[in-house]
């Protein structure tokens, strides 16, 4: 499989393995989905629209037998700290996302109705990545929806089943008929609902973590086993083995900031941090 539009495909190295990227607007819930995922709080988490600084980008966690995850988070759209730094975290997640990603799971907050302004965020995101398969790779996550549950007076918020149905209800509304035909078709119809205060509740996790596999799997099946990447990390990994060849392997780290740096290079030439931020 080949370059499509800067994009490119390539096999999956680690089967037992899936590798998931978070991407969303500030307070959507992308750190707290990850720690729900993982089991434990790896990435720090708020409640409000100000974003984390200093948080490690990337996590991995053990999920059934031999089957583990790596949970790469992203700068939130919307983030206003410095540039430099949005573009350090960026180009650190993309890094982690070398060996290509199994899934994006585009995080959208549910605790209030879903907005037409979404279909922006989605196709911003697939512009950046270059990639005409994208939208085979994409999981829209809903999240925080046992809120709106609670707000609305029902009783077991924790319900997967209520919570997809208020989903479902939102999706009815004509104005989101855009963000269905745009994303949700493209996707494939592939959408969960994950309530990260739920991580405790050892049966709504189970259902949860079952449903991301087995959606993870289909994508796998359709996509033959191929993962998604970029041509800016196709690059960027030629240069790593050129560089490990060279340097040997106990110099990861040195090559590791420099392999970075060469991706913040890449990145900028495609979609400015001003595109990146202030679209929303």
């Amino acid at each position: 499989m080949g370059n499509t539009q800067g994009g490119t495909l390539k096999k999956k190295k680690n089967y037992k393995e899936y590798t998931v990227m978070l991407v969303g607007k500030i307070g959507a819930g992308k750190s707290s989905l990850g720690n729900f995922l993982l089991k434990d709080e790896r990435f720090l988490a708020s409640d409000d629209l100000a974003p984390v600084t200093d948080k490690n980008m990337a996590e991995c966690g053990k999920l059934y037998d031999d089957l583990t995850i790596k949970v790469i988070d992203t700068p939130g759209f919307g983030d206003f700290r410095s540039h430099e730094k949005i573009k350090e975290d960026l180009a650190d997640a993309l890094y982690e996302s070398i060996d290509g990603v199994d899934a994006f799971l585009f995080v959208i907050n549910g605790s209030e109705r879903i907005g037409k302004e979404l279909v922006g965020q989605f196709e911003m995101f697939e512009r950046f990545m270059h990639h005409e398969h994208f939208f085979n790779y994409v999981i829209p996550v809903f999240t925080k929806v046992d809120q709106r549950l609670s707000n609305k007076g029902e009783t077991d918020t924790h319900s997967y089943e209520k919570q997809e149905r208020l989903i479902n209800e939102d999706l009815k509304n004509q104005q989101l008929k855009p963000f269905k035909e745009k994303v949700l078709e493209k996707a494939k119809q592939n959408w969960m609902v994950i309530s990260s205060t739920c991580r405790d509740d050892e049966f709504y996790y189970d259902v949860i973590i079952k449903k991301l596999i087995q959606t993870i799997e289909g994508i796998r099946i359709k996509s033959q086993g191929m993962v998604c990447t970029s041509y800016i990390l196709k690059k960027a990994e030629e240069i790593s083995e050129e560089e490990r060849a060279k340097l040997g392997k106990d110099r990861e780290e040195e090559i590791k900031k420099m392999i970075i740096g060469i991706i913040l290079q890449m990145i900028m030439k495609d979609i400015t941090i001003s595109e990146f931020t202030e679209m929303f």
